[in-house]
């Protein structure tokens, strides 16, 4: 792949990590980066994945750079050495901050004949440094939820349970020495943890697809310090317990539904999240942009740090009128609102000027909120409905103590938490239906109301952020180039397609600028991403609609469910469908039943770059008729425009 395919994808020159398949015996699994999996068994996902990481004293994640010492092949199985570093943050070193610390891993991984797996990791820190975790981390995938699993404990003590469907708030098992999960019905698998006390948690809490059992239990002491020059050695094993089961039923191909039905999918209404910057001196191209694209409302966050007199409420009324749009205005970290203190104060203040202004938010938001911070929002703001919930991801939100008398509950999500590598990214999509399913159980009554989210993340509720140029995938980053590539707009309408699919309310996209906004800043002007261009579509519709891709019975080699996302809705003129490729392989279609006059265009890496290079208006491929298999290269978006639908 060449330099601008690479910009064009993720946004950025970054390498792509190096691929080793491996095989022993019945598995079969990939090392990816410094990652091994997922790990597969005629078909079966075993594992997730596996991977020796260092969290540091934010929660940060810093990816391993491993170099392949020694790979053999041999007697069906594999025997793999790896030597890397994990660079660290500065202000990890102990006492003073010094550049160049870092973590020296040495790997051993054996494969044998009969499918066992072990992994063993010795680690030496440069320098003394503090850290929150470091060791084995194991993934059972999401696809295990309601699996039966056997937890050994470090005491001894067996627990019988199942891997649980809600998302827990907590870790449901903990002091773990080893785990036995049934990964097909009737066949087992185990992982033996020794060395140190293991916890297992749903990693669904931060937007990941997977069941995380981790090294070092969090009610231990931390940070701790790791010291320098001095190595430890931690092992894990994997085998698989008595026969293999047969391969799986083959996963279907995919097709369009037709015709196109609507009427059982709630509408989800679409804003813009907005910056106190941007308030200050609305610039007319970006006026002109809202005026386009008319989303519903217009998001503000107010943090706790940040002072009123930090947003111009006549510049909020010009992005407001230039949209035709709503605000809906959220309110962070005011702890105690509503008991006659200064929050109280400073929140009378803040509606004084927005009354100066003109300005009469649609929605307020107390981030948290409850009983009686809702109660004062409601006699402060009385045209307003009443928000609470978290700011930062569902973690937050699903240990929330504080609720209650809230019209409207949300969070957001970020799926870079724990990793930045392309593939969890996009699996982690998955997720989203479940903590959504989760949420309404724990606080019933509310709507749901999502975002602003993105593929980095817009605060930490962890600590500080590792520093990131835009340039590199990294874990919980204020930037990720992927955002500029099409692998953002792709992820995005997944997002879409996601939260419209599980009745969300409203929506909330990314900024149109900022760390990762919608669009960036060249020498001279300001460049639409392919996020824009697919929000372009959609914000010029009258309705949102989720769109279930169904099964054929033709037997094919084209995209299988979960690796294509679809939204519909209507413009006033006509139906469109927007489907985005979620993988890095080009996916097909079949649309055989999908009538005879849709036309259809497309936005690749191809399209992209040409859109780019003679700045023209539309980086949309037009491509005339819409053929019966309709190819979605990596990435990829394609728009189905079909006039005549429904009256159309």
């Amino acid at each position: 792949m060449s330099s601008r395919e690479r910009l064009a994808l993720y946004g950025c020159d970054e390498p792509l990590p190096p691929r080793l398949t491996l095989r022993a015996g019945p598995l079969s699994l990939e090392l990816v980066g410094g990652r091994f999996g997922p790990v597969r068994m005629h078909g079966h996902e075993v594992w997730h994945g596996l991977a020796f990481l260092f969290r540091d004293a934010a929660w940060g994640t810093p990816e391993p750079v491993f170099e392949v010492l020694d790979h053999q092949v041999k007697d069906e199985g594999f025997a793999l050495s790896l030597r890397g570093r994990m660079a660290c943050d500065p202000q990890d070193v102990v006492g003073a901050p010094e550049e160049g610390a870092g973590i020296r891993l040495d790997l051993q991984v054996q494969g044998n004949p009969d499918g066992g797996l072990h992994f063993q990791a010795q680690a030496t820190p440069s320098h003394d440094l503090w850290s929150n975790r470091c060791g084995w981390v194991l993934l059972h995938p999401m696809s295990a939820a309601g699996c039966a699993v056997q937890v050994q404990h470090v005491d001894g003590r067996i627990s019988l349970s199942t891997l649980p469907h809600e998302v827990p708030a907590w870790p449901p098992f903990t002091a773990v020495r080893a785990v036995r999960h049934e990964y097909a019905p009737g066949h087992w698998a185990q992982a033996q943890l020794p060395g140190e006390d293991y916890e297992l948690e749903d990693q669904r809490n931060n937007a990941d697809a997977s069941f995380k059992t981790y090294s070092r239990s969090n009610s231990m002491p931390r940070p701790y310090v790791l010291r320098q020059g001095q190595p430890w050695t931690r092992e894990v094993h994997l085998c698989l317990l008595g026969p293999s089961p047969g391969a799986p039923l083959p996963a279907v191909p995919l097709s369009l539904p037709w015709p196109l039905t609507q009427e059982a999918t709630p509408v989800t209404r679409l804003g813009l999240a907005i910056t106190p910057d941007m308030t200050l001196a609305p610039a007319d191209w970006m006026l002109a942009v809202l005026a386009q694209w008319r989303p519903a409302f217009l998001h503000l966050t107010l943090w706790s740090d940040a002072p009123n007199e930090a947003v111009n409420w006549s510049g909020v009324r010009r992005l407001l009128q230039a949209a035709d749009a709503s605000l809906r205005l959220d309110l962070c970290g005011r702890e105690g609102l509503g008991d006659g203190g200064t929050p109280d104060a400073d929140c009378r203040a803040l509606a004084e000027q927005l009354a100066l202004a003109g300005v009469v938010p649609m929605s307020v938001a107390a981030l948290p909120c409850g009983v009686q911070a809702a109660r004062f929002l409601r006699s402060l703001f009385p045209a307003a409905v009443v928000g609470g919930g978290t700011p930062h991801f569902f973690a937050q939100l699903n240990r929330l103590e504080v609720s209650g008398g809230e019209d409207f509950m949300g969070f957001t999500v970020c799926p870079t938490v724990h990793g930045a590598d392309d593939d969890s990214v996009m699996h982690g999509l998955q997720s989203l239906s479940s903590m959504l399913e989760t949420a309404r159980r724990r606080h019933p009554g509310r709507d749901w109301h999502l975002g602003p989210s993105s593929l980095s993340a817009r605060a930490s509720p962890l600590g500080r952020q590792p520093h990131s140029d835009g340039q590199r995938r990294m874990a919980l980053a204020s930037r990720d180039p992927r955002s500029r590539g099409l692998f953002g707009a792709a992820w995005l309408l997944g997002h879409l397609a996601e939260a419209t699919q599980a009745g969300v309310k409203a929506l909330s996209l990314p900024t149109l600028v900022g760390e990762d906004g919608l669009f960036w800043k060249t020498e001279d002007s300001w460049q639409m991403t392919p996020s824009a261009a697919l929000l372009q579509v959609c914000l010029g519709w009258q309705t949102l609609h989720s769109l279930e891709l169904q099964a054929t019975d033709e037997p094919s080699t084209v995209a299988q469910r979960g690796s294509v996302a679809a939204v519909t809705g209507h413009n006033g003129q006509c139906w469109q469908i927007l489907l985005a490729n979620l993988g890095a392989q080009a996916k097909t279609l079949d649309r055989s039943q999908g009538g005879a006059l849709a036309k259809w265009a497309c936005l690749d890496a191809e399209s992209w770059l040409q859109f780019l290079d003679a700045h023209t208006s539309n980086p949309w491929r037009e491509s005339g008729d819409c053929p019966v298999q309709l190819v979605l290269p990596p990435y990829g978006l394609v728009r189905i425009d079909l006039p005549f639908l429904h009256g159309g």
